[in-house]
């Protein structure tokens, strides 16, 4: 494709916007790419932009916000630059905001996978997310929100098969993304469920809701002997997802980009 030897001039544009602070701008630049050389050329330039930058960008819209990038992002990129959207908290957000900062990081996700009803593409999008720790993290900070909810879920794809559940006495929002992680990637389902519950034994102990105790340690509970597995609170998980942001970009710098441009912006 001719427009390919556009993609370099394209990325550097929009990765000058974003750290700029002009996410719409950058948006209109997909926009014209598109219109100009295709979708193609949408997916070519996402692929090429460091994490950090796409994590920015994509950070600006969520679900409630139309967006070439949520609908077209490649999953191994997503994934990449999910590594990198807690950069932006500091513990005192967390500490005075753990439901705010969730609610945002639900919307980015949820945005995300549910763009579109491609179920291809629902499952790469999960299992590149699902892949990596912080991934698993940022998706067990989701569950945490409503961890009566995701036990009883639990339990209920235990006994009957992911296929064969979904029946909950809740209409929480987790549920639906809940049972697409579990009817796509059956150990994906489980690695969060495990980062959410560290203590959890298999036909040993029991999974539960865990009281409210933020005040507590992240690890210093030991837990592991005792009748019922307890899960860690969502300020616990957002503080692991902080302390999970790589200093640097998480990929090589890619062919024909600039890695000078927003290469630790967030260390």
């Amino acid at each position: 494709m001719s427009g390919q030897n556009n993609f370099p001039a394209i990325s550097r544009q929009v990765t000058e916007l974003v750290l700029a602070g002009s996410t719409e701008h950058a948006e209109e630049a997909f926009n014209e790419a598109a219109e100009q050389f295709g979708d193609f050329a949408v997916v070519e330039v996402l692929d090429s932009l460091e994490p950090q930058v796409t994590s920015l960008h994509l950070a600006a819209f969520d679900g409630g916000k139309l967006s070439l990038a949520t609908l077209l992002i490649p999953p191994k990129a997503w994934a990449e630059s999910l590594a990198f959207f807690a950069a932006t908290w500091n513990e005192d957000m967390i500490e005075d905001e753990p439901e705010v900062l969730a609610e945002s990081l639900f919307a980015h996700i949820h945005g995300v996978i549910f763009a579109s009803d491609d179920t291809e593409r629902r499952a790469a999008l999960i299992h590149a997310a699902l892949a990596s720790d912080w991934g698993t993290t940022a998706f067990a900070v989701l569950f945490s929100t409503a961890t009566e909810e995701i036990v009883e879920i639990a339990n209920d794809i235990h006994s009957r098969g992911a296929y064969s559940s979904g029946q909950t006495t809740s209409d929480h929002d987790v549920i639906p993304l809940a049972l697409e992680i579990a009817r796509t990637d059956e150990d994906a389902w489980d690695r969060v469920l495990f980062e959410l519950f560290p203590d959890w034994q298999p036909g040993i102990n029991e999974l539960r809701a865990d009281p409210e105790d933020d005040e507590g340690d992240d690890e210093g509970h030991e837990r592991a002997n005792h009748e019922h597995a307890l899960g860690r609170s969502t300020k616990q998980l957002l503080l692991r997802l902080r302390k999970q942001v790589p200093s640097k970009s998480v990929s090589a710098p890619k062919k024909g980009s600039r890695p000078s441009l927003g290469e630790d912006i967030f260390a």
